[in-house]
């Protein structure tokens, strides 16, 4: 579950972690639609001795998700391969590990507020 680090000026930074056995595609991070329509995570992979980090973008369209990875540096082969969806209303970081070693996974998210969210943050100021 995501733990929200830092509040400012309509920018949003959380973190996120787990571990897993299987090379099942799980959930990272998740977080509401309507809410933000963008992230950009810093991902941090560790499986042994081995290390994979990647800097990932996704945006959303209310019923689609794009996204795009870059600056990987791994000290070997990939440890994990990395996509995203939209489901129940929700943004979902998905992460699929490239064994059933033990692999770690830590994410930072900088999402920014809609303009809806903002609006709202505005009026309650003003009330």
């Amino acid at each position: 579950m995501p733990k929200l680090i830092s509040q400012k000026n309509f920018q949003n930074i959380t973190v996120s972690s787990l571990t897993t056995t299987s090379i099942d595609e799980v959930a990272l991070d998740v977080f509401d639609s309507d809410q933000f329509r963008s992230a950009r995570y810093q991902i941090q992979v560790t499986s042994g001795g081995n290390y994979h980090t990647v800097e990932f973008i996704v945006v959303h369209d209310g019923s689609n998700t794009y996204n795009t990875e870059f600056a990987i540096v791994k000290t070997g082969s990939s440890l994990a391969s990395f996509n995203s969806d939209i489901s129940g209303g929700n943004i979902r970081l998905l992460v699929t590990p490239a064994s059933s070693n033990s692999t770690t996974f830590k994410a930072i998210r900088t999402s920014i507020n809609t303009w809806h969210e903002i609006i709202q943050a505005v009026s309650r100021r003003v009330e």
